[in-house]
């Protein structure tokens, strides 16, 4: 009984610093993230403008970073197992905004291209990932990652409430000198991120972990970002051309989106966690995605259209917030910098291959073909994740 009230008391002495930790780095990761967003809701319209500018080349300029962050997701996860996640963390931040610099002084789309891929060269997100799980109890993971993905989500709206009135105001460049001014701020976050004990090594694996599936998240979330992207390449010129809205007004439509979103993902998120039955959302939130973007295809009204983004972001912040939180779990705590590696990896891999395909397509095709390719992937993931996963997750959580 002793026992267990110490546990008990520990617990709750923890809890505060858990929620202390998973806040400060959702921010140092949101500052990254708003550096990154606040480029995609005006890039293909204003880079117009840029000698050497085509589809082609916007797509790749949109998902560039995503190359560079798939290269180095697993050596910055091998290192921050070796120096320690915090020394990582400021050297990502520290390219991360080096590459808005060479992206604000660049003339032509191949060198802002190369300042995308400098920022990409930050690649913290495993880093960051690992951070929260190794200071966060695992039932109370699942709440850090979703506190993770919220700030993720959150730079988005916010990205998407100031991007064109800031653009207005500064520019295409001086967009990227915002990015490399949050990347300071970043850095200077980081110093102040709270000072914990690791947790014991009770959860650590006591045999090999099976890989099947940590490289089947790995290719959930390759999908996920690349529909992300896709999405993005595609989705502002459509609002131009096929809707009429002019760029200033695109908030209208993605703000009341995403605040909705979130209020009817957080209570999901809540249950999610406290059942540790993230596997199950996976099927279903891919289902969404493909069902959400096939009907954006057909170009339905605007009313309709806001109803399908809610539906997307729905899918997408389960997503986004549940498949680390169930990584974390079934991954241990040995080597946890190395396979969060493997998924970030695989994240950014997918923003950059959503970036390049959606430029593609959108030249050669048009929008609604882009966006029935992404919709028919997710659709058919959707099937092989409802007929593998209880196999592989259940038995890992069990392991």
């Amino acid at each position: 009984m002793k026992s267990r009230e110490v546990q008990h008391l520990t617990a709750e002495e923890n809890r505060p610093r858990e929620l202390k930790l998973a806040f400060t780095l959702s921010t140092v990761i949101a500052f990254r993230m708003l550096g990154l967003f606040l480029i995609l809701p005006v890039f293909m319209v204003l880079a117009q403008d840029i000698p050497g500018f085509t589809p082609q080349m916007g797509g790749i300029a949109v998902g560039i970073y995503g190359l560079t962050q798939a290269s180095l997701q697993q050596p910055f996860g091998w290192l921050s197992d070796r120096w320690g996640r915090r020394p990582v963390l400021l050297m990502g931040m520290a390219l991360f905004a080096s590459g808005g610099v060479v992206a604000a002084l660049a003339d032509s789309m191949p060198q802002l291209i190369i300042g995308r891929a400098l920022q990409g060269c930050g690649a913290i997100a495993g880093v960051a990932l690992a951070f929260a799980a190794d200071f966060t109890r695992p039932e109370r993971r699942s709440i850090s990652m979703a506190i993770i993905g919220i700030g993720i989500g959150g730079a988005f709206l916010l990205s998407i409430m100031v991007s064109v009135p800031l653009a207005s105001l500064v520019g295409l460049n001086g967009l990227f000198w915002v990015t490399s001014i949050l990347g300071v701020c970043g850095i200077l976050l980081i110093f102040l991120t709270p000072k914990m004990q690791s947790l014991p090594m009770a959860e650590a694996e006591s045999g090999p972990v099976d890989m099947k599936p940590v490289r089947l998240l790995a290719l959930s979330v390759f999908l996920l970002h690349a529909v992300m992207t896709m999405l993005f390449v595609v989705l502002p010129p459509m609002l131009v051309g096929e809707y009429a809205f002019l760029l200033r007004d695109h908030w209208k439509i993605y703000v009341p989106t995403m605040v909705i979103s979130v209020l009817i993902m957080w209570p999901m998120l809540r249950k999610m966690g406290k059942s540790l039955s993230e596997h199950r959302m996976l099927p279903l939130s891919f289902l969404a995605l493909s069902l959400s973007l096939g009907l954006i295809a057909l170009k339905l009204p605007v009313f309709e259209l806001g109803l399908l983004l809610v539906l997307y972001f729905v899918g997408f912040n389960l997503l986004e917030a549940g498949m680390p939180s169930l990584l974390s779990r079934i991954s241990g705590t040995r080597g946890r910098g190395r396979r969060m590696g493997l998924y970030s990896t695989f994240q950014f891999l997918g923003a950059f291959v959503g970036g390049v395909t959606g430029g593609s397509l959108l030249g050669r095709l048009g929008s609604g073909s882009a966006l029935l390719v992404a919709a028919g992937a997710c659709l058919l993931w959707s099937g092989v994740l409802q007929a593998v996963s209880k196999r592989y997750f259940l038995t890992s959580d069990a392991h």
